[in-house]
C-alpha cells in the first residue's frame, strides 16, 4: 500500500506532547528516569488512543507530527485538535494505571 501524509502542526508534535506530560506530572516525587519512564507510556498511550479515533489506516506519526493514510484516501478525519484533546481526556482517567505501570519498569 502507498501512502502519503499530511503536517499536523507543532500541537502534535513529540516534543509539544511530551513537554504537557512532563508539565502534567511536574510536582511528583518522581527521579528523572521516572519522569522519563512515565511521560514515555503517556505519550505512546495517547497516540494510540489518538488513532482509534482515526479512520482505518490513518496513523499519527508523532515524531514528524504527521497523518499517514493511504494515497488517494478522502476518508473524512474530523477535527483533529478535538480527537487530540479527547485522547488527552482518556489518557488523563487512566493515568494511574499508566504510572504505575511505568514506574514497575524503573524499579
Amino acid at each position: 500500500m502507498t501512502t502519503t501524509s499530511t503536517s499536523l502542526g507543532y500541537k502534535f508534535s513529540y516534543d509539544y506532547v511530551t513537554n504537557g506530560w512532563y508539565d502534567h506530572i511536574n510536582g511528583g516525587d518522581y527521579t528523572a528516569e521516572q519522569q522519563a519512564a512515565i511521560v514515555k507510556a503517556l505519550t505512546n498511550a495517547q497516540v494510540d488512543e489518538f488513532e482509534a479515533l482515526l479512520p482505518e489506516s490513518h496513523y499519527w506519526l508523532i515524531h514528524t507530527s504527521e497523518l499517514q493514510y493511504p494515497v488517494g484516501d478522502d476518508t473524512e478525519t474530523g477535527d483533529l485538535e478535538e480527537l487530540l484533546r479527547q485522547s488527552v481526556e482518556a489518557i488523563c482517567t487512566r493515568l494511574p494505571e499508566i504510572e504505575a505501570e511505568a514506574l514497575a519498569t524503573t524499579a
